[in-house]
């Protein structure tokens, strides 16, 4: 999320954009940044240009489950494996505990 509001944001509104952009429009715009300004950087913590790393990392990754991409494709939820909290199930608020900020700074 930094990324995109520190970085595509301020590159987006420098952008000329047709008076009703659609999602393909926004897509392709995402895409061109992504090449422009994310594949040519240097990562702050690896020190690894970003475009390179990722061509190397890519083949180790797993694909999706079968079980979330139904649920993606067919606008379904994906099924929860055991031990997961489901919060949609639950009355938010129910469980959690207010405390003081102060409480906080104590602990520091």
């Amino acid at each position: 999320m930094r990324e995109l509001k520190e970085s595509f944001l301020p590159w987006l509104s420098g952008q000329l954009l047709p008076p009703r952009p659609s999602l393909d429009v926004y897509d392709r715009l995402a895409r061109r940044w992504i090449e422009l300004r994310v594949l040519p950087r240097v990562h702050r913590t690896t020190q690894r240009t970003v475009g390179p790393a990722w061509d190397e990392e890519r083949p180790q990754l797993d694909p999706i489950p079968a079980r979330i991409l139904g649920a993606l494709i067919g606008g379904g939820r994906a099924s929860q494996p055991a031990g997961v909290i489901d919060l949609e199930q639950h009355a938010l608020g129910a469980h959690a505990q207010l405390r003081d900020l102060g409480e906080y700074e104590v602990a520091l």
